[in-house]
């Protein structure tokens, strides 16, 4: 009978041992998922603020090639009217030229 008392404690042991490892997978298991969840958690959240950067240098991008047409038009008006404030000015110097030289033309045939 001890011997039978000796395997059923063998038999015991090794029974709670399987329910032991039984359970420690069971605990790996949900650490493992529980890991899984957070991981993936994490590259969603990594990816989501990325493609929020991604629009926030988007939205710079239109607003500083908007910038930079505004500057470029006005640097071009500015351009185009000075020129022509330049035409201008040349042209009433031409002006003032020939009335001098009329005038002189003038002047030296009255003397004459």
């Amino acid at each position: 009978m001890s011997e039978t008392h000796a395997s059923n404690d063998i038999l015991n042991q090794a029974l709670a041992e399987v329910r032991d490892l039984q359970r420690t997978v069971i605990a790996l298991r949900g650490e493992l998922e529980a890991v899984h969840a957070e991981r993936q958690r994490l590259v969603q959240d990594a990816i989501s603020a990325a493609q929020g950067e991604i629009g926030q240098l988007r939205d710079t991008i239109v607003a500083l090639r908007s910038e930079l047409e505004r500057v470029t038009l006005e640097k071009t008006e500015a351009l185009q009217q000075s020129a022509a404030a330049h035409r201008a000015e040349n042209l009433q110097l031409h002006d003032t030229i020939r009335a001098l030289r009329d005038a002189l033309e003038a002047q030296a045939s009255a003397k004459a």
